[in-house]
């Protein structure tokens, strides 16, 4: 076993690195998993989960049925280990879209408005002048309308790598 570390440009200044680089050694060594170039990593699947299946010919999603050490069984469709490109089980998401639009209608006001409240402000020589609190409004209300568009419009696909050929 090996120690595996990241060490990013601005990380290379001493002796405030020290800490961040033991840091990313110690957290890289610890997400370590499973070889999922290996075969075995299919004994993690249960039957009934929902998998989809990258096959030479072509992808095919179904309900996981079994394993052997030559073959996989899903749904309807037994495959030999040698066509077998990839192996994804599909996980329910737990969030619908409305929750993700609102979460990016919080980020996305809570940047708007910053960002408002950061450019305007009143000084004695402006003719026009609009406060913090209005400017951070204003510019909050129209990040949250971005964010929860991002949020609503982006796909979500939650799914696990269990195999991939190598």
């Amino acid at each position: 076993m090996f120690i595996r570390c990241i060490v990013f440009p601005g990380m290379l200044g001493w002796p405030h690195s020290l800490p961040q680089l033991l840091l990313v050694c110690v957290l890289g060594t610890a997400a370590k998993g499973q070889d999922l170039h290996d075969w075995q990593s299919v004994a993690q699947l249960h039957a009934g989960d929902k998998v989809r299946l990258t096959l030479k010919t072509g992808p095919v999603e179904g309900v996981f049925q079994n394993w052997t050490s030559h073959q996989v069984t899903v749904g309807t469709v037994t495959a030999i280990r040698e066509d077998v490109l990839k192996i994804e089980q599909r996980r329910p998401s737990g969030k619908s879209r409305a929750k993700w639009a609102a979460a990016g209608a919080i980020l996305g006001f809570g940047a708007g408005f910053g960002i408002g409240a950061a450019l305007t402000g009143c000084r004695q020589d402006q003719f026009v002048c609009v406060s913090r609190t209005k400017g951070g409004a204003a510019t909050g209300v129209a990040g949250a309308v971005i964010g929860a568009a991002i949020g609503a419009l982006v796909p979500h696909h939650p799914k696990k790598l269990i195999y991939s050929a190598p």
